[in-house]
């Protein structure tokens, strides 16, 4: 259950408890009735440094027998008197009348943040009111991914140089520079990069008398300023085979059982197939339901996919070896790469390769499925049609 879930579980509990912590509060019989609702977190999962709004509606109600004055609008630490933002003085609200509040803040450091949003109001006799509800925030440390891929434009003249977020964060003030012979020849802009996307661009190249051309992409990022180079051989712009890499890997340990989530990413050029990754049997490590195997299918060039796996890992294991198996031209090709974990940080390192006639168990599979889920959807396909959804940036 992710965030926003939770928040909104929290919201129905709140509403049917009519607590001092609900959503609709009454101070008292002869108070206004006021009731806070639709309150929004944009981003749903902000990094640290990054402008959060909490946006919430205040509404006096019909049958409120008074008008109200909005004094005061925060977000406040729960039983302390810390708070993140606060906006004063919003206005007159009458009966059956509303008005919608942003409240604008942001986090220092990573983790959850659990908050109250709190509205204070006066009415026409001069008596205050206040009102509370929970709010919770998952705020991560910006991840700045990025990478260049090139290959040859649908025109087929000159080169298409492409730049994928593979981080969490924007990429903006994003340009790619040419370079030949130590001189910079040609200088393309691109829109900003949302995480999970990419831009790409054109260079002439076609009438250089040159063999190599150095593509540079700088941007802004999480803060900083980054640069990602590619070297292009013009006379030998044969596609990249594609070599699907597992990237943004992160795990969640509780007990002896282990959730492994990120990108399996396309490195090369070319689509790759039938894409599986799943946890071997190995020492202190053993495949758990309901994903110890997560069948993804096709990855485009340069393009990813988001997976997740399920496993048992004893409690010194210190890493989980996870199995990669696809196809690209007509070969099926395994590695395995090493998720090492300490206290929910992961890296993943390379492990050894080997290609060619190796199959994967579990046969063919909807894209984005655990092959168990796909197991027992041949059963069900016989009373029900489903649909195979494949998520793809």
């Amino acid at each position: 259950m992710n965030w926003s879930t939770s928040l909104r579980v929290l919201v129905v509990l709140s509403l049917l408890l009519g607590s001092s912590g609900a959503a609709v509060t009454t101070a008292s019989a002869a108070g206004p009735a006021v009731q806070m609702s639709a309150v929004t977190i944009s981003p749903e999962d902000p990094n640290t440094g990054e402008t959060v709004t909490i946006e919430t509606t205040i509404s006096n109600l019909e049958n409120s027998p008074s008008t109200v004055n909005v004094r005061d609008v925060f977000v406040r630490v729960p039983g302390t008197t810390r708070e993140y933002a606060r906006v004063e003085e919003l206005g007159s609200v009458a009966p059956g009348g509303s008005v919608t509040v942003p409240v604008r803040t942001s986090f220092e450091s990573p983790g959850q943040k659990r908050l109250t949003l709190k509205v204070v109001v006066q009415d026409d006799a001069g008596e205050y009111y206040s009102y509370t509800y929970p709010v919770y925030v998952e705020v991560s440390d910006p991840t700045v991914r990025a990478g260049l891929s090139a290959g040859t434009p649908e025109s087929g003249s000159g080169t298409e140089l492409t730049l994928t977020n593979f981080g969490n964060t924007n990429l903006t003030d994003v340009d790619i520079t040419a370079t030949a012979d130590g001189e910079p020849i040609e200088r393309n802009f691109l829109f900003d990069v949302d995480p999970g996307s990419s831009q790409s661009t054109v260079f002439d190249t076609d009438d250089l008398e040159t063999d190599t051309v150095t593509f540079t992409a700088t941007y802004s990022a999480g803060g900083g300023s980054h640069t990602t180079s590619l070297d292009v051989d013009l006379d030998d712009q044969t596609p990249v085979t594609g070599e699907i890499r597992l990237t943004g890997v992160e795990v969640t340990r509780s007990g002896t059982g282990i959730t492994i989530q990120g990108d399996a990413a396309n490195l090369g050029t070319t689509d790759t197939q039938s894409v599986l990754v799943r946890v071997p049997d190995a020492d202190g490590v053993s495949p758990a339901p309901p994903s110890g195997e997560y069948f993804i299918g096709a990855i485009e060039g340069s393009e990813f996919a988001r997976f997740e796996l399920t496993a048992h890992a004893e409690s010194d294991v210190s890493s989980v070896p996870v199995e990669i198996s696809y196809i690209v031209d007509n070969e099926r090709v395994t590695t395995t790469q090493q998720v090492s974990f300490d206290a929910g940080v992961v890296s993943a390192t390379d492990g050894e390769a080997d290609s060619g006639g190796q199959q994967s168990p579990g046969g063919s599979g909807a894209g984005g499925l655990p092959l168990i889920a796909i197991g027992g959807g041949i059963v069900v396909l016989v009373l029900v049609a489903f649909g195979v959804y494949r998520w793809r940036q």
